[in-house]
């Protein structure tokens, strides 16, 4: 799996007939806790309200119609479901999404709402994601990994070219982590534009795949997680993630 800075410049062009670039904000109380210049990105007024939708719809504008029309499938806690569910309802292609059995049940309905169909399986993200494989390898839709795909992790990296756009001057930006999919497309384009500016990771203490993973040099998955943020539990970082946190994070801190 391949991923360069023109993909995500590709991404960004094409997903402006989809959605609107979202605004950076200058937190006063967050500059007078760090007593630096804070800006915060507000991914939340995405029409899923979660960045998840950038990577989503990327992954259906690259798919060619025969392969819409066949389907999408996808294993997610919530938000990368409702990204996937909201992308396929644009292209109107049939969508199955795949859900832990304790996941947030707003979210649940939410991705109804959005016309896919959900399927409750396993105990977590991982017993989803076995399910939703399992699925897709007997039917013929398309498997849109939550981070592991380069197509989602341009259209996550999508990010970073507003950033750039909206601010002229920064040195450091701060990245939630779960699988890595949106540290991996930002930190890729913002270190080939701008390789002074640091990207440092931000992940849950009960949560360090990505952690663990850069300090063993290797992907290491966890025998559990434990964070209330259900949108970062992933027990894993994807082989593409891992190697672009490798190559372009300066640190990942744990929260």
């Amino acid at each position: 799996m391949v991923i360069t800075p023109t993909d995500v410049e590709l991404a960004a062009q094409e997903l402006r007939s989809y959605l609107s670039p979202t605004p950076l904000q200058y937190s006063r109380a967050f500059t007078d806790k760090a007593r630096c210049h804070v800006h915060l990105k507000i991914e939340s007024i995405q029409p899923i309200r979660a960045f998840k939708v950038r990577g989503a719809l990327n992954k259906l504008i690259r798919m060619t119609p025969d392969q819409r029309a066949a389907g999408v499938i996808t294993a997610s806690a919530g938000n990368h479901g409702l990204g996937v569910a909201y992308a396929a309802a644009a292209f109107e292609a049939p969508a199955t999404v795949y859900v832990p059995e304790s996941a947030n049940q707003f979210k649940v309905e939410a991705i109804r709402r959005l016309g896919a169909r959900v399927v409750a399986a396993g105990r977590n993200y991982g017993g989803a994601y076995v399910e939703a494989l399992a699925a897709q390898k007997e039917g013929g839709a398309t498997f849109v990994h939550a981070y592991d795909d380069p197509d989602v992790v341009a259209g996550q990296g999508t990010i970073a070219t507003e950033l750039l756009s909206e601010l002229k001057d920064f040195d450091t930006v701060l990245v939630p982590i779960g699988g890595g999919g949106l540290i991996g497309g930002i930190a890729l384009y913002l270190k080939s534009m701008k390789p002074e500016i640091k990207v440092i990771g931000v992940e849950p203490s009960g949560a360090d795949a990505m952690s663990r993973s850069l300090r063993a040099g290797t992907i290491v998955t966890l025998d559990r997680v434990s964070t209330i943020a259900d949108g970062l539990a992933a027990s894993a970082p994807g082989e593409l993630t891992f190697e672009l946190a490798r190559r372009y994070v300066d640190k990942v801190v744990l929260v």
